[in-house]
């Protein structure tokens, strides 16, 4: 059961004017599944159907603190700006990596997190993603790292008959600067991060009207008799 988070839309970045854009209202829902490990005998748990909550996948035990190393994921909702000239940037939600010293999990984890885009009225798309964490041994000088295994593919849709672009950039710890797929993270640590996409409008090339070829023919017809004149 996918798990349903609504935040407010805090991290709308828009990178045009503002003036001539349309509101449309949007929510992203996420949840993680096909979970899987190096050691078959892994410790791991699923949280993706608790409507207050945020989704969650945790691996491993700590024996201190008895908690697990995590994801968690909280949707956004909110209106999306539907450009008219210049792209928008999007936080689709928030992400939290959560390392600790644990036992009882191999040292490969994979999990995808499924983002689910809804904009009202238009459409609803899911999109991929594919999460592997490499164990390291526990030790405070050695880190973990999550790798972006697998990358969704951009959609496009037509909304109000505009076609447009959503780009799925993937995930930032500097709120959209920059992007990257791996992410190292020493032991006892938290990584917050965002997931972003970009939206933008696609123009198609404008037909010329066939009152313009026929201006051009005629031009090129007259030019052959001046030309034939002069001999």
């Amino acid at each position: 059961m996918k798990f349903v988070k609504y935040a407010g839309m805090s991290a709308l970045l828009l990178l045009g004017n503002m003036s001539q854009l349309q509101a449309t209202p949007y929510s992203v829902t996420g949840s993680f599944e096909n979970a899987g490990f190096s050691d078959p005998y892994s410790l791991s748990y699923l949280f993706n159907n608790d409507p207050v909550d945020r989704a969650e996948f945790g691996w491993g035990v700590n024996l201190d603190t008895l908690a697990s190393s995590r994801f968690q994921f909280d949707g956004g909702n909110g209106d999306v700006m539907l450009p008219s000239d210049s792209p928008l940037l999007i936080n689709l939600g928030s992400f939290t990596y959560t390392n600790l010293e644990t036992v009882l999990v191999g040292e490969m984890v994979n999990v995808d997190l499924v983002l689910t885009v809804d904009v009202t009225d238009s459409w609803q798309a899911d999109f991929r993603y594919g999460l592997q964490v490499n164990n390291a041994d526990n030790t405070a000088s050695s880190n973990d790292s999550m790798q972006v295994v697998n990358m969704p593919e951009n959609l496009f849709f037509n909304a109000e008959g505009v076609d447009y672009e959503l780009a799925m950039l993937g995930f930032s710890a500097d709120s959209g600067d920059s992007f990257a797929t791996t992410f190292d993270l020493a032991e006892g640590a938290v990584l917050n991060m965002g997931i972003y996409a970009q939206l933008d409008r696609r123009i198609s090339a404008v037909p010329l009207p066939s009152a313009v070829w026929l201006f051009g023919s005629a031009m090129i017809g007259l030019a052959g008799i001046a030309r034939r004149s002069r001999k």
